[in-house]
């Protein structure tokens, strides 16, 4: 009997001391077992805060160089880059843009730059319309926007902080002093003949036409190539003058006081205007 009531009193002591207990993190009996909850992956950081750097910019600009491999979809790729650029608290200086010139771009290759950066606008532009096209190729090139809309203003002030892109192919031309020349064929002074850059480093001018439009870098008259304007050739022959060049820098739609050239005549080479003694000569 004394050994029945020693063995009853030690497994009381056994549960008391917690050896006979559930542990905390077993299941009731009926319970289904807890699930672990799964790690969460952490979160991939958010591009809109990161910065665009002038270099790697200024780089994909220049690797846009139109006619080289996937030369179009670069050319978005920047022109995105260069519109999330626009809109960052601090742009660089005229003067950090120069000096990269000079240490990534020969003289050389000079007329490539300024093609390249004519081509990257130009993709801005269409990017700020929305066009299809554009916006198609910029997601082909794998660059996301980071902004649904893009101040014109903000867009402008970037561009003209990159004019030296522009400027540099002035002072690596050599300057041809006019010569004056007799009138040529007026018949081929037409729209389509001035497809491409022209330059006049005697007075320091610089035409790009593409297409329908026409970026004027004048540095004198603080015209920096940002913007592309309409133009048109004015036949004037039933006054007996020569065709005019007219370009709508005012943007008012209907060439009310264009910038005016008076084209004497046009060839494979230049044009030019013995109204005004001006030559331009075609560098593409």
């Amino acid at each position: 009997m004394k050994r029945r009531v020693l063995a009853l009193f030690l497994f009381v002591i056994l549960l008391l001391t917690g050896c006979g207990k559930r542990p905390a993190d077993a299941p009731s009996p009926g319970e289904e077992p807890a699930q672990e909850t799964p790690a969460v992956p952490p979160a991939e950081p958010d591009k809109s805060e990161e910065t665009i750097g002038l270099e790697d910019l200024l780089a994909d600009i220049y690797g846009a160089a139109p006619g080289t491999a996937g030369s179009s979809l670069k050319a978005a790729y920047a022109a995105g880059e260069f519109l999330d650029w626009s809109h960052q608290p601090d742009l660089a200086s005229g003067d950090a843009v120069r000096q990269w010139v000079e240490e990534n771009v020969q003289a050389e290759n000079a007329l490539k730059l300024a093609l390249s950066w004519n081509e990257v606008l130009t993709q801005a532009d269409a990017l700020m319309r929305e066009e299809k096209t554009a916006m198609g190729c910029l997601s082909d090139a794998g660059y996301t926007m980071r902004l649904a809309n893009y101040d014109t203003d903000l867009v402008q002030q970037a561009a003209l902080a990159l004019s030296p892109l522009f400027t540099q192919l002035l002072s690596r031309t050599e300057r041809t002093p006019y010569r004056n020349e007799a009138p040529g064929d007026y018949s081929m002074v037409k729209e389509a003949a001035f497809e491409g850059v022209w330059v006049d480093n005697a007075v320091g001018t610089l035409l790009i036409f593409s297409g329908d439009t026409c970026r004027v870098v004048y540095p004198a008259l603080e015209w920096f190539g940002e913007s592309a304007y309409a133009f048109r050739i004015r036949d004037r022959s039933d006054m007996g003058y020569c065709p005019a060049l007219e370009i709508d820098f005012r943007q008012s739609g209907n060439f009310d006081a264009p910038l005016t050239y008076y084209v004497s005549g046009i060839d494979e080479i230049h044009f030019w205007s013995s109204t005004t003694a001006e030559q331009f000569y075609r560098l593409a």
